[in-house]
């Protein structure tokens, strides 16, 4: 009964998804339906509600994420991706390379709509060695996303870090050989055939200049980071301030005024993702607190089905039927964490990399992923083939968190 309870707050889940409701209310939503079918009265629910929504972690990842945030929609505004991307153009002399490290380096940004931004550079340089749509569609959307096993500005990886017990970099210790193996895969089932030689290349000349608009596009990324690992602060504080302070001084490199930054936070703030935030770490506390979480866990045990199948499935299904990262681990983390950590706490670091490759492939194999679906549409590509490499790609990923897991 606990399995049927929980299979149908997941539907119900999925289903008002695909009608388009925000992720971060359907989670409240199913945070109550959850107290209703488990007998969680609604009073503690409510008090779930609120403990979850003032706890320093869910501010701390709200407040972060909206800061990435501001500072990938400052670059946009600055030019500094266009420049990035023509400088990376003229310096890179391999056409494999470029293709490839357009998506990339846009993916390095955790920006809406991330992949249509790259989608017509990929197309421009496809075409120039006569590249199918299909493989197009497929090195713009597999680039694109190497980095969210591993690069701790992502929304995403601060959740599943958080569901983990984990900080980020802690989590992006472990999950670094996933990122190596979605590189290695990519480049074998999209970028073999590409020619060596790129018509993109620049003059000796004038290589000099755009390494310095690729430096000058870059660097806010890299002060962010280091500054998160640096600043002799509290290292929950570090993100923030780390992120404070490279804002801060890109608009003054930038002569940008708080009129831009009032722009950004009212109109181009996608505050939808934040309600993620707080419904996901809602739902895993109400799970957790009306014993829903032990129910499940004890009725997947007795199922018979083996602890490492369960442990990489619930959160594939949840990707795969949501095409959302933060979906798959909000739902499929705290089904699983009591399985492979049944004292609490963190789980052994071979059981979050599995468990994070399950919950990730699900989303890259979800045609409900936008990435996905709006980049197929863009270059007007067939469903079959890019499936035919996104499979083997997927595969060569799941191996290497096995071999995590077992090592």
């Amino acid at each position: 009964m606990a399995l049927i309870k929980l299979s149908l707050v997941f539907a119900g889940i999925v289903l008002l998804i695909t009608r388009r409701w925000n992720l971060g209310i359907v989670l409240l939503l199913a945070s109550t339906a959850v107290g209703s079918l488990f007998g969680y009265p609604l009073a503690s629910v409510a008090r779930d509600v609120v403990a979850a929504s003032v706890d320093l972690l869910t501010v701390r990842i709200a407040v972060s994420v909206v800061l990435i945030m501001v500072l990938s929609e400052l670059l946009r505004e600055t030019g500094s991706l266009r420049g990035m991307v023509g400088a990376l153009q003229g310096l890179v002399p391999s056409g494999r390379l470029v293709i490839a490290a357009l998506p990339a380096l846009i993916g390095l940004l955790p920006m809406v709509g991330g992949a249509m931004f790259s989608a017509p550079m990929v197309n421009e340089v496809g075409d120039r060695f006569n590249l199918d749509r299909e493989r197009k569609t497929f090195i713009n959307y597999w680039f694109r996303h190497i980095w969210e096993y591993v690069f701790p500005l992502y929304p995403s990886m601060m959740l599943a870090a958080a569901l983990l017990q984990m900080e980020t970099f802690q989590l992006a210790a472990v999950t670094w050989p996933l990122t190596l193996t979605a590189v290695a895969s990519g480049a074998l089932f999209g970028l073999v055939t590409v020619p060596e030689s790129s018509a993109a290349g620049a003059p000796a000349a004038s290589r000099a200049r755009q390494f310095r608009t690729l430096s000058a596009a870059l660097w806010p990324i890299a002060a962010a980071i280091a500054l998160s690992l640096a600043l002799p602060v509290d290292e929950r504080a570090r993100l923030i301030l780390g992120l404070v302070v490279t804002i801060t001084l890109l608009m003054s490199v930038k002569n940008l005024g708080l009129a831009t930054l009032g722009d950004i936070l009212r109109h181009r703030i996608p505050w939808q993702t934040v309600m993620v935030i707080f419904g996901a770490l809602i739902f895993r506390r109400v799970l957790d607190q009306s014993g829903a979480v032990t129910d499940v866990s004890t009725a997947l045990i007795r199922s018979g089905v083996p602890l490492v199948l369960i442990a990489f499935l619930v959160p594939f299904i949840a990707g795969l039927l949501t095409g959302l990262s933060h979906a798959a681990f909000s739902i499929g983390f705290p089904i699983v964490l009591p399985l492979v950590a049944p004292s609490g706490g963190v789980p052994p670091t071979g059981w979050a990399a599995w468990m994070m490759a399950g919950a990730f492939l699900g989303v890259m194999w979800s045609p409900l992923h936008l990435c996905l679906s709006l980049t197929r549409v863009y270059f007007e590509a067939d469903w079959g083939p890019i499936y035919a490499r996104i499979a083997p790609s997927t595969v060569f990923v799941a191996l290497t968190a096995g071999l995590l897991l077992l090592t």
